[in-house]
């Protein structure tokens, strides 16, 4: 199993200069990639302060500048929000930038507060993303194409620059659903996925989830890929000083689910009239039970080296081929940088060569 690094990029104190997380950023990935980590997983969003990154190719090329070797993710490009010429274009250049590093992680994306914005109908999204992967993996591997669908149409065009890896950098989707999984399986593509209220997932949701993964894998014929899997993890020298961290990822959460419905899960979720101010998120209030944390969630994971290496093993058990961690949820910088070496301690421990064959076993 390999070890990914996710930025969360979350910016609670809008007053505190933005150049400031930039630079912490960029230590914690220098700090990952000293450590041993894989990869370094970049996402985006638009005008919150949830996911503060409006491009996570930018941000790629920064982190790319102050590295030499960890691989660069972007997690997730959201497909609906670009054209597809462009983003080939956009692509080949980091992948010249960063000699080669930069991977793609796409996903048709989830905030409709995003989508009104950004003037781009969210019922749309899914076919969006289809009809844009295929311009683009076109566009990355031939000249002179051109097209004619749905919300793209052009004529003859090559994209410039061509890309450096061939036949085009990796590509991954951030999926949840077994339609999503399908997709990204028949296309080859790896996969990552995460709880599908960012936290407070049980073992039995990872199951299910990974186990659409492994089905869509046998109904297509498709070989394993990658997959990732994501979580809120902080380790610390006890599980007591770890589980201190709660009050802190509840605050982060409650500003991500601000925007979702819960459906019938097992919590309540209290909104705000106001969603957002001054880019600011009002944080919804979670009626949900804590007590016995580790016990009784898969994520977030809030524990000491051992409890770790306990959680790690069972992912690696299972079939995860990259862990991604999530420890930015809040906590001084330095909290973050041990919480990075200590679950980077473990890194040797792992291999990096799990099989994805079969269903996952009851």
């Amino acid at each position: 199993m390999k070890f990914g690094l996710f930025l969360s990029m979350y910016y609670p104190d809008t007053n505190k200069p933005y150049h400031e997380m930039l630079d912490e950023t960029v230590q914690l990935c220098q700090y990952a990639e000293e450590l041993g980590y894989d990869a370094i997983f970049i996402p985006e969003h638009h005008f919150v302060n949830f996911i503060t990154n409006p491009s996570s190719l930018s941000l790629a090329i920064h982190i790319a500048n102050h590295t030499k070797k960890i691989r660069l993710v972007t997690a997730v490009v959201v497909m609906p929000w670009y054209h597809p010429l462009a983003l080939a274009e956009e692509l080949a250049l980091v992948d010249h930038i960063s000699n080669g590093r930069i991977e793609l992680g796409v996903a048709r994306g989830a905030n409709k507060y995003e989508f009104d914005r950004l003037g781009v109908d969210i019922k749309d999204s899914r076919e969006m993303m289809n009809e844009s992967l295929d311009v683009l993996l076109k566009a990355l591997q031939e000249e002179d194409i051109k097209h004619s669908g749905k919300f793209f149409s052009f004529p003859e065009t090559t994209t410039m620059p061509r890309p450096l890896t061939k036949p085009h950098p990796p590509i991954w989707v951030g999926a949840q659903t077994p339609e999503g999984f399908r997709n990204a399986a028949e296309r080859g593509f790896n996969v990552f996925t995460s709880p599908l209220y960012g936290s407070f997932s049980t073992e039995s949701d990872f199951e299910y989830t990974l186990n659409h993964y492994k089905n869509s894998l046998l109904e297509t014929g498709a070989k394993p890929k990658e997959f990732g899997v994501l979580r809120k993890i902080f380790v610390e020298k006890d599980r007591e000083t770890a589980e201190k961290e709660l009050d802190l990822l509840m605050e982060q959460w409650g500003v991500f689910m601000a925007f979702y419905e819960t459906g019938g899960l097992d919590f309540r979720v209290d909104k705000a009239d106001t969603l957002v101010e001054k880019g600011k998120v009002i944080p919804a209030k979670i009626d949900i039970a804590l007590d016995q944390l580790a016990e009784r969630y898969d994520d977030p994971i809030l524990t000491d080296i051992d409890g770790a290496r306990k959680k790690l093993k069972y992912y690696e058990e299972k079939g995860v081929t990259m862990f991604m961690a999530n420890m930015q949820f809040g906590s001084d910088h330095e909290k973050v940088m041990n919480s990075l070496g200590r679950l980077g301690s473990l890194i040797p421990e792992f291999s990096s060569s799990k099989s994805l064959e079969g269903p996952v076993k009851a």
